[in-house]
């Protein structure tokens, strides 16, 4: 038998995350429009919000598939996600981070390498003695960062023989769908992406085309300009996050993206 195409999504967040907008019903939703077949819940510095979706899942019994994962914000601020988890990451280093992810099982990924504000590797590569062993996948693609970021990661990964994937970053359902990893169905879903991330099955990755002039995906970005000066009262930011998760999905649209080939492994 032919082995079916896995789509798959590795890097999204939920109203678990203290700057995620996308509630369940909707990411069940979008994940239908963009043909997901599996996404990975990697919501910042819990797995809660994972835990509660694939309670969702079963009730309702989809057909979406689920890994658990965390986006962990160490204690410099750098951020490095757990997969296959069954309880969240509580050590602050990344050693002990990549120690608590293995004995669980899980599997390791270094998102955003090079972002200025939390990328593991933006002040250097010393860190990369830590990871050498660990199977790490490192993000080639982060539909959130911007041109100069996403080609850095590239040339650093294709110098050093690193395990490449792409993740949407997606906080809103707009976002959703910028980038999908697609591989060949490997038997059960943990399997699959292993062998993705040890470069022992063919995929590809595919991103939202860029330009030396594409800069990061700014969320609201007059408000965080003006913010001092707006004081807007907290009662009202619940309701101001919902019209803005309005405008930006009316804006930018809920679904399929059109995508281009950034990396094929044969």
């Amino acid at each position: 038998m032919t082995p079916r195409t896995l789509h798959l999504e590795l890097h999204c967040h939920t109203v678990y995350s203290m700057d995620g907008l996308i509630d369940f019903d909707s990411l069940i939703k979008t994940a239908s429009c963009v043909g997901l077949d599996a996404i990975a819940i990697t919501d910042h510095d819990t797995i809660e919000g994972a835990k509660e979706f694939q309670k969702t899942i079963k009730a309702k019994n989809l057909n979406l598939q689920l890994i658990i994962g965390e986006e962990k914000t160490l204690e410099d601020g750098s951020h490095f996600i757990g997969l296959f988890l069954q309880e969240p990451i509580q050590s602050g280093d990344l050693a002990g981070a990549i120690s608590e992810i293995q004995q669980q099982g899980g599997l390791c990924l270094v998102p955003h390498p090079f972002r200025r504000k939390d990328g593991l590797l933006r002040d250097g590569a010393e860190r990369m003695e830590m990871l050498k062993g660990v199977g790490a996948g490192f993000e080639l693609f982060n539909a959130k960062c911007g041109y100069r970021e996403n080609k850095l990661a590239e040339e650093f990964l294709l110098k050093n023989g690193l395990s490449p994937f792409a993740g949407s970053d997606a906080h809103y359902e707009s976002d959703l769908g910028e980038s999908l990893n697609v591989l060949d169905w490997q038997g059960d879903l943990r399997t699959t992406v292993e062998r993705m991330l040890r470069r022992q099955t063919p995929f590809e990755l595919r991103g939202r085309k860029q330009t030396p002039m594409s800069r990061e995906r700014k969320y609201a970005p007059l408000y965080y300009r003006f913010k001092k000066m707006l004081r807007l009262p907290k009662p009202l930011l619940p309701a101001a996050k919902q019209c803005y998760r309005w405008y930006r999905n009316k804006k930018y649209g809920i679904g399929l993206k059109p995508l281009v080939p950034l990396y094929r492994h044969a």
